[in-house]
């Protein structure tokens, strides 16, 4: 019987201590610093202005992030149906700290329009 109820208060222990954690777990810091929570950053999709790329033409368009936020990547758009079957093509997609840029060749008879978007967040 006498080790019943050791049993019983060490598996009691072992949850109310687990349980304790979990809970710390929670409020994001290990339970090292009560019940404070971990800073969240926030994330955001900006979107530059439209580039127009003639036939045949290369062309680059940018958008940079908002004062306070750092790119996380990004990427483009191309706007318009082909009407030669001459679609333009993405030549490059890239970015810094600060935005991102994207490059198109234009391989079709028309006009037609890119523009480039950034995924920022605030670190």
């Amino acid at each position: 019987m006498k080790r019943l109820a050791i049993s019983v208060l060490v598996t009691a222990a072992v949850l109310a201590a687990s349980g304790a954690t979990l809970a710390a777990a929670r409020d994001g810091d290990g339970g090292k610093h009560g019940t404070a929570r971990a800073a969240r950053a926030s994330v955001g999709r900006y979107w530059g202005t439209d580039v127009e790329v003639p036939p045949g033409q290369y062309r680059t368009a940018s958008v940079s992030c908002p004062a306070g936020m750092v790119s996380t990547g990004g990427g483009g758009a191309i706007g318009g149906a082909s009407q030669n079957g001459g679609d333009p093509f993405f030549t490059g997609s890239y970015g810094g700290s600060g935005g991102w840029v994207i490059g198109v060749k234009n391989t079709d008879s028309v006009t037609r329009f890119v523009n480039a978007f950034v995924v920022c967040i605030t670190p």
